[in-house]
């Protein structure tokens, strides 16, 4: 009877992981120091969002798998063909919409634009690219129709970077004038360096929700619909993820 409960135990686990983790889905990400949100360290992913992504799949039937690339671009490129199933804090887009679900929003975006100490304000983002200054952004983001419009007509003096340590980095040494980034990772690079500020003269340069943005090469409306009710029923829990922020 002993040998017999030994030889079940085992498979009763394998069977249980196996019901408990149906499907594995591929998280891409770009980023290794983009705090509070991602911190990579070595082979692990830290910061709000891996605990938002923990919260929310928790006692679900899908496993995910965090793999990284060197860009948001390359994120997209993958997702587009299904071989990254899923990628966070994504803004909608038509053109997104086209190769991707959106999950529900799970929380709120400000982007805001930051300045070296030495760089003069400026009034508007048409005032900054007039006067032939250049702004640092996250390679493949999206910051809002305006900005989309002079990113095309200024191309020159935009700066694409794969990571947010770098873009903020470029602007601690200098070498280039602006930074757009979200308000909650901004905080963490302007603590770090004191030659940085934000640029109280203009306002916020996108406001938005973000969403999980989803395959539809590899995930179904029904996954969808199944991602939107984990959501639904972890609100409580995301909503202090965030709450110190």
């Amino acid at each position: 009877m002993k040998t017999l409960l030994l030889t079940l135990i085992p498979l009763l686990f394998i069977q249980f992981n196996a019901l408990a983790c149906s499907k594995t889905l591929v998280m891409g990400t770009n980023e290794t120091n983009w705090p509070p949100y991602l911190i990579k360290k070595g082979d692990e992913f830290l910061g709000t969002e891996v605990e938002l992504v923990k919260a929310v799949f928790k006692n679900s039937t899908f496993c995910v798998k965090w793999v990284y690339f060197p860009s948001l671009s390359r994120v997209q490129e993958e997702l587009k063909h299904g071989r990254v199933d899923m990628t966070f804090a994504a803004s909608y887009t038509d053109q997104r919409a086209q190769y991707a679900h959106f999950s529900l929003p799970y929380r709120e975006e400000i982007m805001l634009l930051y300045k070296h100490k030495d760089s003069v304000n400026v009034t508007s983002l048409s005032d900054l690219f007039n006067k032939h200054f250049t702004a640092g952004i996250n390679r493949g983001s999206f910051f809002g129709d305006e900005f989309e419009q002079l990113k095309t007509k200024f191309a020159k003096q935009v700066v694409l970077t794969a990571q947010a340590n770098n873009r903020f980095s470029m602007l601690n040494k200098k070498r280039i004038d602006y930074v757009i980034e979200d308000s909650i990772v901004a905080q963490y690079f302007t603590k770090k360096y004191d030659t940085i500020l934000k640029v109280d003269s203009i306002a916020p340069i996108n406001v938005n929700n973000v969403h999980f943005m989803l395959s539809k090469e590899s995930l179904t409306p029904d996954d969808v619909a199944t991602i939107n009710k984990l959501i639904i029923k972890n609100l409580a829990t995301i909503e202090l993820i965030y709450q110190a922020y």
